[in-house]
């Protein structure tokens, strides 16, 4: 095991909760409510997100008023949301990676009380993430998402996806078109940006999320093969938008329009003008260094994102269960 599951199972066996190694979160039950912690902040692994089923009596949400008053009166708990049954709370146990693990178990389990006594405190019960119904629950992720289940929705849910759980096929020729029709947005924002005075380079991480979620969309779903024709598309456009964006400039202030020359025919003499010093060629460079850096930005965390999707679409497992899809117990 890594430290950093050492340190987490610690912290488990100091709350009173289990570990789930496979899926790397701790679960259990604090005050009569059914609680998953787990992390979702890359390089703050002791950032908890804390989730529980709970209702009120009369069917009122949390007001905002509400969620003000349990963030400034329970110091580690960071933000509050709900939505339906489900309540997500953060609880910061340290900073970064390095963090006390008596201070960090301390925090938690100040989180963890504050909330339970203040869903009590404003007509909260322990209920399933679905029904809603009073009932014995059990924590459960499914595609990504955390459920605090009863028997009956366990059975339901896992029904409805084994029946939804038909494999898409992957349209590669509407995904391509899907990505180059995403592309032109990235294209539309470097050109407009600089022109507007700002940094064009933004615009490359616009360009990456652009071509991957329009290859998504008319492509059916993105694989591997879908993320290495993405990646090609995105390096290739964002080079067109840089070329177009420097025959724009040619065209308006390089004396293009001067010599009666269009936009188009600038494009094409873009690097006769680089070869000619026209354009400063240490300028070029660096604002398409810059241009693929933040692409890469871009580019990296949704790719990420895309295939942790791929990769949890039609799963569900029970918190701590052994049956190849869920985590061993500590």
């Amino acid at each position: 095991m890594s430290k950093q599951s050492d340190s987490y199972s610690a912290l488990a066996a100091a709350i009173g909760f289990r570990y789930d190694t496979v899926n790397n979160v701790l679960y259990g039950q604090k005050d009569g409510y059914d609680m998953i912690l787990y992390t979702t902040v890359s390089g703050q692994p002791y950032l908890f997100s804390v989730h529980t089923a709970a209702k009120n009596a009369l069917g009122a949400n949390l007001t905002k008023e509400q969620i003000k008053e349990l963030t400034k009166t329970v110091k580690p708990i960071g933000t509050c949301s709900q939505d339906g049954n489900n309540i997500v709370v953060t609880v910061t146990g340290g900073m970064g990676k390095k963090v006390n693990p008596e201070k960090l178990a301390a925090n938690v389990t100040e989180g963890l009380a504050g909330l339970t006594n203040f869903l009590r405190e404003k007509g909260f019960t322990p209920c399933c993430s679905i029904c809603g119904k009073e009932e014995a629950v059990t924590g459960h992720k499914s595609e990504g998402a955390y459920y605090h289940l009863c028997e009956e929705c366990e059975v339901s849910m896992r029904k409805n996806i084994a029946t939804m759980k038909q494999p898409r096929q992957e349209n590669v020729v509407g995904g391509v078109i899907g990505a180059l029709l995403g592309s032109l947005v990235g294209v539309l924002c470097i050109v407009v940006l600089s022109q507007l005075g700002y940094v064009a380079a933004l615009s490359g991480a616009v360009m990456a999320v652009g071509v991957l979620k329009g290859y998504e969309l008319l492509g059916g779903k993105v694989t591997k093969k879908g993320v290495v024709i993405c990646v090609v598309i995105m390096l290739v456009m964002a080079y067109m938008g840089d070329r177009l964006n420097w025959a724009i400039l040619l065209y308006r202030e390089g004396g293009g329009a001067d010599i009666g020359l269009n936009v188009f025919e600038c494009f094409r003499i873009v690097p006769q003008a680089l070869s000619e010093g026209v354009i400063r060629k240490e300028v070029y460079i660096f604002d398409i260094l810059l241009l693929y850096v933040f692409l890469l930005l871009g580019a990296v965390p949704t790719i990420r994102g895309k295939l942790k999707a791929k990769q949890d679409e039609g799963r569900m497992v029970k918190l701590g269960s052994a049956d190849g899809m869920g985590g061993s117990m500590q």
